[in-house]
Formats: C-alpha cells, structure tokens, sequence
C-alpha cells in the first residue's frame, strides 16, 4: 500500500519570512508544512441494494484511504449524488432498470469521474466496456479482481490522469441490442438495426443510420466496428465498408458486385470477400 499512499500525498509547501517578531519586523522563519492529503472520494450507482452495500463494505475494509460519499440506485438518483458530490471515482453499474450506465454518464458530462463500471453481463458487456480500456467488475464481485480494479484506479488518481474513455465512449453495448457512440461532442445511443452501414475514412469510421441526417464520425477505424459488431448482424463487405445485413436489399452481380440499401446507397462489394456475403445473404 506504500505506493498508493504517496499517490495521495500532496506536495510539500515551503513558506518563508511568514512570522513576524515582537518588533514588527519579519524574520526568515522558513519552514516546511506538509498538508493533509485530500480525502479520495467514491460514489456507487447501482439498483441492486446488496451489491451496493457490498462495494461499500469493501472499499471501507480494503481501502478505507477511499471515502464513499453516497450510494445510488437509480440514473436519476445517481446523476444528482455526483452533481452534488463530484466523486473523483464512480462504480456505475451498466443495467439501471429501463436506463443503464451511459445515460448517466451523459447526464453528469461534462464531468468525468474515474469510471469502474460494474456488470452482471459475462458476454457482450464486458467486451465493450474492455475494448474502451475501462476498468470493470462482474458480478459477483471476485476479490482479486477488485483490488486490482481499484488500484488501478488509484494509481490513475495518484498521477492526475482522467480517462478519456466517458467523452471517447465507442462501440458501447449498452444492451443487447444498442451501442452508445461518440462523436467528440456527446454520446448517441443508437439501436443496432437504425445502423445502416459504416464506412472507413483513414483512420476515422463514419457511421450512417436512417435515425440521423448525417453520418456520426467516429475516432475509432471501421476494423474496431467489424469486431464488435460481426456477431450482431453485421457483415464486412469491402475494406471500406461493414452493413448490416438486414438492410441489404439487392445484390447487384459482378466482378466483385455491389450491394443496394434499405436507403438507396450502392456500395461496392470486393471480390476477397464477396464469398462471405454470400454466405449471409444464403441465411437472410
């Protein structure tokens, strides 16, 4: 625990000519005052009462450096306790009823407390919050990994680093069937099948829904969409281009070929993977 407690430690302060004496005059009475470290501030978001109580419990036994400045269980009750409290680290828990975790984080921005997010989800979840290099917990909580959670988070602390993941946030499962992508400038909380197509631009990915005028612009290359996305209905179709299938409305014979959407939009077909498309467009 040496390591993280000089994490904590604020600088020494070398005051000097700070007294004066009996006769008015100030003396050199230089000296070295070291300040109390602040206090490292927690809040949990969570709609289960127990697990709540659980975090609790274990940051006060394992890391009572760590003051818990309120719990929450709901996006509404949570968005007001870290408005209030301004907690330097929030445990979020992904699901919140019929809410979840990103809608709070959008909510507090432009705050960005150290998020560790928590999850009953083994799958999908977990590869999201992980690809965002996010730090995060599965219920039930395994002890190890929850210290390594929070050292993480202290050491992160400790250096004056913020995450940017809250204001990066891509490619987000929020659920099973929704992703929260980011734009530099908020979060948009898309379901799957609004998702049209997404389409390669350098290392940017353009992400075109028939729920937006214009394509959102993603910080994040179209090879880290195809990953998250290739189970859920999605299929990559040329270097440039990953659509989901259920948009594919005519396939168009050729070299490589070429695809029509649900919106109209032609798009190339490659010949290195105009197999695969097969492949699906034979289960559609």
């Amino acid at each position: 625990m040496g390591d993280l407690h000089e994490a904590t430690l604020v600088p020494y302060f070398n005051c000097g000519n700070f007294f004066a004496n009996s006769t008015g005059s100030m003396e050199n009475n230089s000296f070295t005052m070291q300040l109390s470290p602040m206090p490292i501030t927690a809040a949990i978001v969570d709609d289960e009462p127990q697990f709540r109580e659980l975090l609790s419990s274990l940051l006060s036994k394992r890391f009572p450096e760590i003051h818990v400045a309120g719990t929450a269980g709901s996006v509404a009750e949570g968005t007001s306790l870290v408005k209030e409290k301004r907690p330097d680290l929030l445990f979020l828990d992904v699901e919140l009823g019929e809410m979840n975790g990103f809608d709070l984080l959008k909510r507090i921005a432009p705050m960005e407390p150290l998020v560790v997010f928590v999850t009953a989800h083994q799958g999908y979840a977990v590869r999201a919050i992980k690809f965002n290099a996010l730090d995060f917990l599965v219920k039930p909580y395994d002890v190890d990994e929850f210290d390594d959670a929070v050292h993480k988070a202290l050491k992160r602390l400790g250096e004056g680093h913020r995450p940017s993941a809250i204001s990066a946030l891509l490619g987000s499962v929020v659920s099973d069937r929704q992703v929260a992508i980011s734009d530099g400038k908020g979060l948009t909380v898309l379901h799957l099948d609004d998702i049209l197509h997404c389409s390669s631009d350098d290392a940017y990915t353009l992400v075109h829904t028939r729920t937006e005028k214009k394509p959102i612009l993603v910080t994040r290359p179209l090879a880290l969409f195809d990953e998250f996305l290739s189970d859920k209905g999605f299929v990559r179709i040329h270097q440039s281009h990953l659509v989901h299938r259920k948009h594919i409305k005519r396939y168009i014979r050729g070299e490589g070929g070429e695809v029509v959407l649900s919106d109209g939009s032609n798009l190339p077909v490659s010949r290195r993977l105009k197999a695969q498309l097969m492949e699906v467009l034979d289960k559609i």
